[in-house]
């Protein structure tokens, strides 16, 4: 008498895909994530350097009264 766990396994046998494992659809997509998650931390990271910079620049602009928020002509 076999146990009843070893007759469920043997029931559902394991099925193997019928492409080449690693390729197709799947895997293009999982590179394509990953690609846009470095270029995306690349890009951060580029903004937060120039950061303080562009306040720098910000801060000039509002004196010199130029861009949004600026006055009327003098």
């Amino acid at each position: 008498m076999t146990p009843p766990s070893r007759a469920r396994r043997s029931a559902a046998p394991f099925r193997r895909p019928t492409h080449a494992a690693g390729s197709g659809p799947c895997r293009a997509k999982r590179i394509l994530v990953g690609q846009l998650a470095v270029l995306g931390t690349l890009g951060l990271a580029m903004f937060l350097r120039e950061l303080p910079g562009l306040r720098r620049e910000i801060r000039i602009w509002r004196m010199i009264g130029f861009g949004a928020g600026s006055r009327h002509p003098r």
